[in-house]
């Protein structure tokens, strides 16, 4: 790598290393490239991918000059006139094409684009490996919505071709309304009906030609709250209904004797406390029911299953606990109730190498039906590679995982042959084929066949409501739950009706329940199940960037951003909170490193718990009033600590040891009184790069940021604030300044608390606490900013200017609210004031997208 680096140093034609598109190609795996050769690499090398632009290159299929009468856009510029303006328009700088190699061999998926003569994407082909095509055609309304979608289809040369019409409906808000879609000369059918609340939340859903008639409701804060949930007592013709709890609980507070520790209780915190659910899979469905708790980290410790007629039954149930990381100490699962006992499946100890799994321990009778398929006694040791991805597991009779240079495996081999898999992925990492024995499945795009060696034995398109089984000519619609489980799969019965073709339910780390629920033997091609993620038949969980194991609750590899993030174990799944939590792709942190908050997976911490993490329980202790002594801090005595701390200045209350800054807060210094209430901090300091990715509270500005707002909070907030005006004979003084009636308006202060000790640690560390965050900002971050302004923990000098400047001003009493807010926002708001501004400007331009003249106001909305 470094060899590779200094020839790029040292390159001296072609210096910015680019390529110009050729009317002569070059071969290169198979593939004929359009391009000049002068860029690094022009040896020996593997070719992945390539995309071209401005132009369609040779070997593209003939552009269309209309798609559904709409005019295609060429790369020769054309001069395009309307409503009297005249503008020309060419592909110059869109993507035309691109072709994808498969890891595994030289088969490559090409990929073409038409557009517009609005620049719009109105038409798509694409070939696949194995010769067959995609082909896509839209019709576009004024605002870019497609009003209609055509796609045709083959699977290869030989396959006969397939052709689907989708068509949509929009209400007077843009929202889609209607999805109808046709396949072949079938005829249409109403895939979904959607109505929706002023906050376009979807509240009732009718699919399949209103099969069923889905009700959706919410609470006040807009979180879901249950699916059909008034139907629970009795099904009314709904094949599912589900309700969620959160501040409440319903059932058993402990359901299972042997766990007297563990309660399921309310959550205020949005976590979820229970969850029903009722199924019409058996003439008379019993409620169920799940009740969970967790930990003080919010990881989940328990979820308890009750059932309505045997709410103690002890079926279903597990139990976790972790270490420091993490990682799941232990794990013991119950399944069905045998002859009146629940069975005990899994009574399992991890043992760890870090956060590596090294083996597990089956401390009760275990079985290798149900659950992890170990017996009594110690499992044999797990193997990883150099990347932390798990090479062999042999408990589950895995002797060898082989993997790509994308850390997907691409063959897991079995002791017994017939389970070994083998996998194809093209060079973005996309699934092509899986190989099982005989069987071979092929992915392509939505659709998805299973080829036994002899014929297509399954041929699937997957849809938003399920699927259309081409086998089996019908289609499959189901119910999802809110973490995108499939519950309920269904279809229509011939001459009306429905028919449940399977019913899944979970335990909380996505292992189905065995025992009561089963499924159609004619449907288990599509196993699609929890999360929505392809079940393996290894029993994992393929999320796309890794596998996971619902029966260990944990991934078989590290996480690709683990890096950025140091708040847990990167095997871990969902920071084990898999109630509330979803993993779109095996990476649930961003590329940035910030938890995804994309809504399907809330963050870690919620605003209140980050304001007692950074500012205690009780905040509001610690402050105080001249009488109990403290510092006047305005004018001159500001300036001074200002180009004090600038200049380098130290303070005597701060411990500087192997780059580690210490200080104490939530007690006097000294004060014997208080000192079982102080708190030690410390705070590595570092330039070296390994240690640019800590981000202490990154960026680095933000430790100034929370420190002032600490000091700030902590000098002047223990005291009322309201406004007065001076009376005629009734002057006050403030600040130095004696008011009279004379109409002056000024802030009033009262103290809250009068405890000596506290009151004087607040007078005393309010100032330190900013200090301590000035500190941070001149000593380090913009020292990191001088080394390195992309680096993580760079502040810039005019960034801890403004924070200084913030946190003295706060420091006076007058500046105190304007302080406050500008500490708070850039404390609290994902992304500071930054964050707020875009977010603000995203959330305007979606409402005034819905709603033509809504202006969003900082704290609320309103139309004007």
């Amino acid at each position: 790598r470094v060899s590779i680096q200094t020839t790029l140093n040292t390159i001296s034609t072609n210096v910015l290393n680019n390529e110009s598109s050729s009317t002569t190609p070059f071969t290169q795996n198979g593939l004929d490239v359009y391009y000049t050769r002068n860029a690094f690499p022009t040896g020996n090398m593997t070719l992945l991918g390539v995309n071209y632009y401005d132009q369609y290159p040779a070997g593209s299929p003939a552009q269309p000059v209309q798609i559904q009468n709409q005019t295609t856009l060429g790369g020769a510029p054309v001069t395009i006139t309307s409503n009297g303006w005249s503008s020309v328009r060419s592909i110059k700088t869109y993507p035309t094409g691109s072709y994808v190699k498969n890891i595994e061999n030289d088969s490559w998926t090409s990929s073409f684009i038409w557009y517009d003569t609005l620049g719009r994407v109105i038409g798509t082909y694409g070939k696949n490996p194995l010769g067959g095509f995609i082909q896509t055609e839209s019709v576009l309304d004024f605002s870019g919505k497609a009003l209609e979608t055509y796609t045709y289809h083959s699977r290869n040369t030989s396959s006969t071709e397939v052709s689907i019409k989708d068509r949509y409906v929009y209400n007077p808000q843009h929202y889609l309304s209607k999805h109808y879609q046709q396949i072949n000369a079938n005829p249409e059918e109403l895939l979904s009906e959607y109505t929706y609340n002023d906050l376009g939340q979807i509240t009732n859903k009718k699919v399949g030609n209103s099969l069923q008639s889905i009700d959706y409701t919410y609470n006040i804060r807009g979180w879901l709250t249950g699916i059909n949930p008034n139907d629970l007592s009795g099904l009314n013709n709904k094949l599912f209904a589900y309700k969620l709890k959160y501040n409440t609980v319903e059932g058993a507070e402990n359901p299972n004797n042997s766990y007297t520790n563990l309660k399921v209780k309310p959550r205020y915190n949005g976590g979820i406390a229970e969850v029903d659910w009722k199924t019409a899979y058996g003439a008379n469905e019993p409620l169920r029911r799940y009740g969970y708790v967790y930990d003080g980290a919010n990881r989940l410790r328990a979820g308890f299953f009750q059932i309505a007629t045997n709410p103690y039954s002890k079926e279903y149930t597990e139990v976790m606990d972790y270490d420091l990381n993490g990682n799941i100490n232990t794990l013991k699962r119950t399944g069905a109730s045998v002859s009146g006992t629940a069975e005990v499946m899994d009574d399992l100890t991890y043992t760890y190498n870090g956060n590596r799994l090294s083996y597990i321990k089956e401390s009760g009778r275990g079985n290798a039906l149900s659950g992890y398929p170990l017996g009594a006694g110690q499992g044999q040791t797990i193997g990883y590679d150099g990347n932390g991805n798990m090479t062999s597991h042999l408990d589950k009779g895995f002797t060898a995982i082989s993997y790509n240079f994308l850390n997907l495996p691409s063959k897991i081999t079995h002791t017994n042959t017939a389970n070994t898999l083998q996998y194809v992925y093209a060079a973005n990492g996309s699934k092509v084929q899986m190989i099982q024995g005989a069987e071979i499945t092929d992915y392509l795009g939505s659709f998805q066949y299973t080829y036994n060696g002899v014929a297509v034995s399954s041929q699937i398109l997957a849809n938003e409501e399920g699927y259309y089984d081409f086998v089996n000519r019908r289609y499959v619609y189901q119910y999802k739950d809110h973490l995108g489980n499939i519950r309920v799969s269904y279809t229509k019965k011939t001459g009306g009706g429905t028919t449940i073709l399977e019913e899944n339910n979970y335990y909380a780390f996505g292992l189905k329940h065995g025992g009561y629920n089963t499924g159609d033997t004619t449907n288990n091609k599509f196993k699609y199940l929890y999360n929505r993620k392809e079940l393996q038949s290894n029993g994992n969980l393929d999320y796309g960037w890794r596998q996971y194991m619902p029966d260990l609750g944990r991934w078989n590899g590290m996480d690709q951003l683990a890096e950025n993030y140091l708040s847990t174990s990167p095997y871990a799944y969902v920071a084990n909170n898999p109630v509330l939590r979803v993993d779109v792709d095996g990476r649930w942190f961003n590329q940035d490193g910030s938890i995804d908050t994309s809504g399907i997976t809330p963050g870690f911490t919620s605003g209140k718990q980050m304001y007692q993490h950074f500012l205690g329980q009780y905040p509001e202790q610690g402050g105080g009033s001249g009488y109990y002594g403290g510092y006047n801090f305005t004018g001159k005595e500001a300036g001074s600590i200002f180009n004090y701390f600038k200049n380098g200045g130290s303070m005597s209350e701060l411990s500087f040891d192997n780059n580690y800054v210490s200080w104490w807060t939530g007690g006097a210094l000294g004060d014997a009184n208080t000192a079982q209430e102080m708190i030690g901090h410390m705070m590595k300091l570092s330039t070296s790069p390994e240690d640019s990715s800590l981000g202490i509270y990154s960026p680095l500005s933000q430790g100034n940021t929370l420190l002032s707002f600490n000091g700030v909070y902590m000098s002047n907030l223990p005291y009322r604030r309201y406004i007065g005006t001076a009376r005629r004979n009734a002057p006050f003084t403030y600040r130095g300044v004696r008011y009279y009636g004379n109409g002056r308006t000024f802030l009033k202060s009262e103290s809250l608390i009068n405890v000596k000790g506290l009151i004087r640690t607040g007078k005393i560390l309010g100032p330190i606490s900013v200090g301590v965050g000035i500190i941070l900002d001149y000593g380090y971050g913009v020292k990191e900013y001088e080394r390195d302004p992309n680096s993580p923990n760079a502040v810039h000098p005019r960034k801890a200017d403004l924070n200084t400047t913030m946190g003295i001003y706060g420091l006076t009493g007058v500046g105190t609210i304007p302080s406050l807010l500008y500490f708070g926002v850039d404390s609290f708001y994902p992304g500071g004031w930054e964050g707020y501004g875009n977010d603000y400007q995203s959330i305007q331009s979606q409402n005034a997208a819905i709603i033509p003249g809504f202006i969003t106001a900082p704290y609320g909305s309103q139309k004007f």
